[in-house]
């Protein structure tokens, strides 16, 4: 549609896409359970950088509308009145929201078009086109007038919805200009046409804007993805690990995942956890695999490859969401999202039993009490000619027919017609034809429930009447920061004439940036301060103090011993240094090491490595995290591109006095070693690279800050205590899945 309307601009003509975004939110269960329904407005002419900073206010609020509260004591025929006048009220809401944009597409008539004062203070012809709804599964079948659970791309049956369809064969594209003309012919068969469609009776909005109506839902990376299949994903590992008797393994790996840069250690298992939100499921999908993988190790040979169809059923299905999370595409990507897509469909009937319903699992517990009926009167009848052990074996085979015909029922009545496993297959051509889906990311516009929404509610008086209090509060408070971030421009703008008007340096004085070569040295975190005083390793001062405060006699001796040869190798004239020179040096604990690193776009991205050695972490368990460590030229190690991983377990810094008398600082680690199995490359049935403890003899090493090249993250073969650490655990995969920059690396 947008191409069509762009055909028709004059020279001189802006098209301005309109992108609008719905959603409910919940303000108070307290003062009459207070629910909203909102919807913003922003423009495709922005980026979308610039569109997901709050501080921009690209977003803006256009609509407010209460949610009537569900009243369940009432007659089905007055709450089938509710609901048909709630739909009337939205569509009338809507109808003077979009009013504007209701005209005829007439390429020779002026309507449509608008003079708008743009930023730069100059005035333009511009068109204004809907481009774009985003919103929820539930919430697009009310704004389009369709029954619940079917798709609003395509004319897909419900019963078809779990199966795999190709890119290149997909299901008739919805039209709502036919359904439109079914609803004005008001005849039975037209009825019955519109009803087969599984589409409602009533009038719509959206076919009377000039636009494709099936074209305007965009794929939603937060509700499809984070909040929907990730989260069923985990809803079926968990059913399939209790099943299978694998659950205490599973929770006890899951809890001693260790931390990355920006994700902490978990302190719940998945059990424990009520519910989680799309920013928990992101997380969670960034170590799931791996938890999964070190789970389903081992096994009887009876076992292993239902155990095999389960890791790679969630490694297709995490794979499909990391590639559609990338930045930009080409036809590489999105055959590796196709074929990721198909092989899910392959593999997913493992989970089969974890799909089955309410329905389901009620016929199976009738099932089950029938069977135990018949299993009491095989028992009464046979009681006096049954022996002990005859008895025994009776049971258990009773025991073990009742649970097969359990599964098998469940499987009869269990399927995969679930709606968010059918619009992945439409994702492919949607990127074909809008590029990516981060452009229309929906975590703006949750975001901004809270400033437009919640923060209002919190300073109103929570009355009846609160809906213009919330209107003025957020009113003014957005005219404030609208005002500041002008005189923010205006000052820089100043700034920058000012700067225009000095006369610029010879081409020799210009050098380059400092910025490029701010990346080399690493910024430290010292300790920090604890309510009665400094922190303990803040009290070291020297060398020897250091040594005589560390417990552990091993990383004692690696200290010590690592510390005098990377002197004696790293100094001018290989100098040695004497016990007393040793122990007398100038010395600095640091907990933290910040490193910056290039992203999966080559952008620049700060992480910070922690370190507490023996120290707790924020009240905690103690922190060493784990880094890529830089060897030397000439070892690839496979996968690790030149890389090992370590673990850190002391920061420091000394002071020495060299042979001419300066002082030279070194910033120095300790780290546990790790050294890579099958050279590095990946496991051909895990797809993980393996790495071990190295021998005690270079277990613990001292080196260069200089050499860490990032963060790295793990997961351990054995689930370790927390009080003891992964000192215990001598066998990790390294978790490729942690971002997708790494993905990238280890994957080429």
């Amino acid at each position: 549609m947008l191409i069509e309307v762009k055909a028709t601009l004059r020279l001189g003509d802006t098209l301005v896409p309109l992108s609008f975004m719905s959603d409910g939110t919940h303000l108070s269960n307290f003062a009459g359970d207070k629910k909203e329904w909102l919807v913003y407005m922003t423009i495709g002419n922005l980026s979308s950088k610039i569109r997901q900073m709050p501080s921009t206010h690209t977003v803006v609020m256009v609509a407010l509308l209460p949610i009537p509260i569900k009243n369940h004591n009432i007659p089905q025929k007055r709450l089938d009145e509710q609901q048909q006048t709630n739909r009337e009220v939205l569509n009338e809401v809507l109808q003077r929201v979009l009013q504007p944009l209701t005209f005829k597409p007439n390429p020779n008539a002026e309507s449509g078009y608008y003079n708008i004062l743009c930023a730069d203070g100059n005035f333009r012809r511009c068109k204004p086109v809907l481009a774009a709804w985003q919103a929820d599964c539930p919430e697009y079948s009310d704004l389009h007038h369709l029954e619940w659970h079917v798709c609003f791309w395509c004319e897909c049956p419900k019963n078809e919805l779990g199966d795999y369809v190709p890119s290149d064969k997909q299901h008739p594209q919805r039209d709502h200009n036919v359904y439109r003309m079914l609803r004005d012919a008001n005849t039975k068969a037209a009825d019955a046409e519109v009803s087969s469609r599984h589409v409602d009776q009533g009038f719509n909005v959206f076919p009377h804007i000039p636009c494709i109506v099936s074209n305007l839902p965009k794929p939603y990376l937060l509700h499809t993805m984070q909040i929907g299949m990730l989260d069923h994903l985990q809803k079926w590992i968990f059913h399939f690990m209790k099943t299978h008797k694998w659950l205490d393994k599973y929770n006890a790996i899951w809890l001693s995942v260790p931390a990355y840069h920006d994700l902490t250690r978990k302190n719940q298992s998945y059990e424990e956890v009520s519910q989680c939100n799309g920013k928990e499921m992101k997380e969670m999908s960034r170590y799931l695999l791996g938890v999964v993988t070190q789970s389903l190790r081992g096994g009887s040979p009876a076992q292993r490859p239902v155990f095999n169809r389960t890791i790679e059923c969630t490694r297709v299905l995490l794979e499909f969401y990391m590639h559609a999370r990338y930045k930009s595409h080409n036809d590489a990507t999105l055959s590796y999202m196709e074929d990721a897509l198909h092989r899910f469909h392959t593999f997913k009937d493992v989970f089969l039993l974890g799909r089955a319903g309410k329905k389901a699992k009620a016929k199976a517990n009738a099932l089950r009490t029938e069977l135990v009926k018949k299993r009491k009167v095989d028992e009464e009848t046979n009681a006096e000619t049954w022996t002990p052990s005859k008895k025994r074996r009776e049971m258990n085979a009773w025991r073990d027919y009742i649970s097969h015909e359990i599964d098998v029922s469940k499987e009869l009545d269990a399927d995969f017609n679930c709606l968010k496993i059918h619009l992945m297959a439409h994702w492919v051509e949607q990127i074909r034809q809008y590029v990516a889906l981060q452009q229309y990311s929906a975590e703006r516009h949750e975001q901004a429930h809270k400033t437009n929404l919640k923060d209002s509610w919190n300073a109103s008086n929570h009355n009846l009447n609160y809906l213009p209090q919330v209107i003025t509060f957020q009113r003014c408070i957005l005219c404030f920061e609208i005002t500041e971030l002008n005189l923010q421009a205006l000052a820089q703008h100043r700034e920058n004439s000012s700067d225009a008007c000095k006369v610029l340096p010879s081409g020799a004085d210009l050098a380059a940036p400092l910025g490029s070569q701010s990346y080399a040295k690493p910024e430290f975190m010292g300790p920090q301060n604890c309510r009665d005083g400094k922190h303990p390793d803040a009290m070291i001062k020297d060398f020897r103090a250091f040594l005589n405060t560390t417990q552990d006699a091993m990383h004692r001796v690696a200290i010590y011993s690592g510390t005098r040869e990377f002197i004696k190798h790293n100094s001018r004239n290989k100098m040695y240094i004497s016990d007393e020179q040793l122990h007398a040096m100038e010395l600095c604990i640091y907990h933290g090491i910040k490193v910056q690193v290039e992203g999966l776009d080559g952008e620049r991205i700060s992480q910070m490595c922690r370190c507490t050695g023996r120290q707790s972490w924020r009240g905690g368990d103690r922190r060493n995290d784990w880094v890529w460590v830089k060897q030397r030229p000439g070892r690839c190690y496979g996968a690790l591109n030149g890389c090992l991983l370590w673990q850190l377990q002391r920061l420091f810094k000394i002071t020495l006095l060299n042979e001419d008398g300066a002082f030279v600082e070194y910033w120095l680690a300790l780290a546990l070693t790790t050294i890579p199995e099958n050279s590095g490359n990946l496991d051909p049935v895990l797809k993980f690279v393996q790495v071990r403890k190295a021998p005690a003899a270079v277990a613990l090493q001292v080196f260069s800050v200089g050499n860490i090249v990032g963060c790295a993250h793990v997961i351990p073969e054995i689930a370790t205590s927390r009080k003891t650490g992964d000192g215990q655990n001598e066998r990790w995969i390294v978790n490729s899945h942690i971002d997708l920059a790494t993905w990238n690396d280890v994957y080429n």
